[in-house]
């Protein structure tokens, strides 16, 4: 083992020493010095921390200051937006109203069609109440007709009644007078025998027929008597039939009423629930019509402050470049007044072309430019994709679709609201299976590129300004 060296051993064996008085001194002062010193310190943090206070506050004002002025596409699209919203809450109004109509109307025709059932069976009802009521009718004149044989025949026994009490009356005083004195009766008198005998056999005669008339007399007051009690049952049914008839009458009447009048009603009411529901239906129609103009105007005006924004982007690069002109010139007539060696200035940076596979899960295809690259037109404000023939597009994130339709000439053009301010822009589609208002999940599909290929514009709007879709997809 090599041997430790000497100094190691010294510093190892040599006795922890106390501390010279001079140090001591040191330390107390560089303490004490501290201490003064602290307070000063603070000061000028407060003083530092006010100092940044004021330049953040006059920042502010400075660039308040030099905020450009609201555009009127600005206003316009802020204006489109705020009645898009409003129509939207009408609409939403209007189309609780026209479901709430709607289901007036199917309950109403549900009820039309229950009240001409019901109108039905009281239909068949009548029919066999007016049966009935034909049925009394026909019996009634059946016992009207008897009634009034009835009374002829009482008429007709009456009178034979009368012709027979005429006949007889002549002799009921002989008859009288024979029955209490015969035989006075025939030998009182002055007539030959044989007119008394010839009497005798009359007065025979006579009285079997008055024996037979009595028996007629008596049979024609039982027939009568008979007659009189048929003719009383008679007229008992007659009322009997009349009441029952005039009930009957009135329930028919009831009946036939109630029919009619549950079906007027309810085909009244069916009416009116579909008129109703016309016009709310119209409402909706005009509502969602305005709501196009709306996002047609809305669509205008952000396709608008689009182009401002990309004339301000290539103003302020042009300005830019006309600045870094001027410095780089003013740095060349400093440095050759001066004598000095020119130093070159680093050129500023330059964005290298993009380009690669995939549609970044967007489309089938390639990248051709990305945002922020130079292109013939300017600086790139979005990243256009060289998509396949026919392949389809998929929502770049979840929200609301603001608007789904041709726009001049860049296609199909959708605009998606991604919430926190945030807009997506695809231009260039063949087609779209989506609407505008619609709800979709990202990845969702939207709808396909043109069956001849073509390319895929995509932006990523913040208010007016367009940002680097790069972080979104």
């Amino acid at each position: 083992m090599p041997e430790e060296p000497v100094i190691s051993r010294r510093m190892v064996r040599r006795p922890p020493s106390r501390k010279s008085p001079c140090i001591l001194s040191a330390i107390a002062m560089l303490a004490a010095i501290g201490a003064v010193t602290a307070p000063i310190c603070d000061g000028q943090a407060i003083a530092a921390s006010r100092q940044k206070r004021v330049a953040a506050q006059h920042h502010h004002e400075t660039s308040a200051r030099h905020q450009p002025p609201v555009s009127s596409s600005q206003t316009a699209l802020q204006n489109a937006r705020n009645r898009e919203e409003s129509l939207r809450l009408e609409s939403k109004a209007e189309a609780a109203r026209l479901e709430k109509a709607r289901q007036t109307n199917s309950a109403a025709a549900a009820q039309a069609a229950q009240d001409h059932a019901r109108a039905t069976a009281l239909s068949s009802a009548t029919v066999a109440a007016a049966a009935l009521l034909q049925q009394t009718e026909s019996r009634q004149q059946n016992v009207q007709e008897q009634a009034d044989d009835l009374r002829a025949e009482q008429h007709r026994t009456q009178a034979g009644l009368h012709a027979d009490a005429e006949a007889l009356a002549p002799l009921l005083p002989v008859a009288h007078r024979l029955s209490l004195y015969p035989m006075d009766a025939l030998l009182t008198g002055t007539q030959p025998t044989e007119d008394v005998v010839r009497g005798l056999m009359v007065m025979r005669g006579l009285a079997g027929t008055l024996e037979t008339q009595a028996k007629s007399l008596r049979v024609h007051e039982k027939d009568l008597a008979v007659l009189d009690a048929n003719l009383s049952t008679k007229l008992n049914e007659l009322n009997a039939l009349g009441e029952a008839q005039t009930r009957q009458r009135a329930e028919l009447a009831r009946q036939a009423n109630a029919a009619r009048d549950t079906q007027i009603r309810s085909n009244a009411e069916a009416r009116q629930a579909s008129v109703t529901a016309a016009q709310e239906a119209a409402k909706q129609k005009v509502l969602q019509a305005e709501l196009n103009d709306v996002l047609a105007v809305e669509a205008a005006a952000m396709a608008q402050l689009q182009h401002e924004a990309e004339m301000a982007e290539r103003a302020r690069k042009a300005q830019e470049a006309a600045d870094a002109r001027r410095r780089a010139q003013a740095v060349a007539a400093a440095r050759s007044a001066a004598g000095r060696q020119v130093v070159h200035e680093a050129p500023p940076p330059v964005v290298t072309p993009v380009s690669g596979r995939g549609g970044d899960g967007i489309v089938t295809g390639h990248l051709l430019t990305a945002w922020g690259q130079p292109t013939e037109s300017g600086t790139a404000s979005g990243n256009t994709y060289a998509a396949s023939p026919g392949s389809g597009v998929r929502a770049p994130c979840g929200g609301t679709v603001e608007f789904a339709a041709p726009f001049r000439s860049y296609g199909q053009m959708l605009i998606l609201n991604c919430g926190r301010g945030y807009r997506f822009v695809l231009a260039g589609l063949g087609n779209l299976n989506v609407t505008t208002g619609q709800s979709l999940a990202k990845g969702s599909a939207i709808g396909a590129m043109p069956a001849d290929g073509g390319n895929l514009l995509v932006q990523v709007r913040s208010g007016a300004r367009s940002v680097n879709p790069r972080p979104f997809l």
